[in-house]
């Protein structure tokens, strides 16, 4: 990664090694991690269960962070998050109109990586990928439709985190399964798994923003909340009749912003029983991704450590 991106036009490739963390604002190089590597190591593990080598997929595993990567320094534009992994974010010290042209060169940089690839199933793994960013993509155009329209409901929500978040998982898991020439059903419990698992992370995420810590999610708490970007407990608990259901739709529709005002917002969600079954929920999509895990046919060794990995991603479990 560090490597195609310096290769990068060299405005380009100075802020893209900027946000993943390379080197720091004033170009010097950094020791400390960019990322947790997340889809990286859910391929790699992949690759393991279907008998491949790690360098088989080390390309893709590069193309995935990168894609990644490229939709992070978009949604800090569009939310207007200043800070990334606990440092300004690139559009902060950039400018957004240099920041969108990186995250738009690391997502080129990432499908071309893949594409001059020349292992077995390359057509079908860009192909794939190219999907894969286009769903991102449109999730993303959901969102913010639905953010600036009068209201959404689950099915809604559940459409953006499919595209949005679970997406590129599904692309790490199914990948190294289309490179060992795997059949259908192997690949469409892949799938499964990736979206389950990607609803289950999502729906804990939306959790931790009203009531996590922020030295934990990296984030400030209620960012959500004041964006009035409905999350799924939210939208739990305006989809239930309560006096408390009640009170926070008419908060929502208001446009309060101060601490104690987004505070009340976040007890109403608890009061309505949404926190509760927002954390179900999500326990229960990463049961499922399990299940499908368990019938995808990987090597006993690359399911245990899938399955860790799993618990990880979603409940941030060392």
């Amino acid at each position: 990664m560090r490597q195609q991106a310096s290769a990068l036009e060299p405005t380009l490739a100075r802020i893209c090694s900027y946000h993943l963390g390379f080197i720091d604002e004033h170009g010097d190089p950094r020791s400390a991690e960019g990322g947790k590597l997340t889809r990286a190591a859910l391929m790699m593990a992949a690759a393991d269960g279907v008998g491949l080598r790690p360098e088989d997929v080390r390309c893709q595993a590069a193309a995935l962070e990168l894609l990644h990567n490229s939709t992070l320094i978009h949604d800090d534009i569009i939310d207007a998050d200043e800070l990334r992994r606990g440092r300004p974010a690139a559009w902060k010290v950039f400018g957004a109109s240099l920041a969108i042209l990186a995250g738009d060169a690391l997502q080129a940089l990432g499908l071309q990586m893949v594409v001059a690839d020349p292992g077995p199933g390359r057509a079908e793994i860009s192909s794939v990928f190219a999907e894969a960013i286009g769903l991102v993509l449109a999730g993303q155009a959901r969102e913010l439709t639905v953010r600036m329209g009068s209201g959404t409901g689950i099915a809604e929500y559940d459409r953006i985190v499919e595209e949005k978040t679970s997406a590129l998982l599904e692309c790490a898991l199914v990948t190294p399964a289309l490179r060992a020439g795997k059949p259908e059903h192997v690949l469409a419990a892949l799938r499964s798994a990736g979206r389950h698992l990607g609803l289950a992370f999502q729906i804990f995420n939306d959790v931790e923003d009203i009531w996590g810590d922020p030295t934990v999610t990296g984030k400030p708490i209620r960012s959500d909340i004041l964006r009035r970007n409905p999350t799924f407990p939210v939208l739990a608990a305006l989809s239930t009749e309560s006096p408390a259901s009640e009170r926070l739709r008419r908060l929502w529709h208001a446009d309060g912003t101060t601490a104690a005002y987004l505070q009340e917002m976040a007890d109403l969600v608890e009061e309505s029983g949404s926190r509760h079954t927002a954390e179900q929920l999500s326990r229960s999509h990463l049961d499922s991704a399990l299940e499908y895990l368990g019938r995808a046919e990987l090597s006993p060794a690359a399911s245990t450590e899938l399955t860790a990995l799993f618990d990880r991603i979603v409940n941030r479990t060392p």
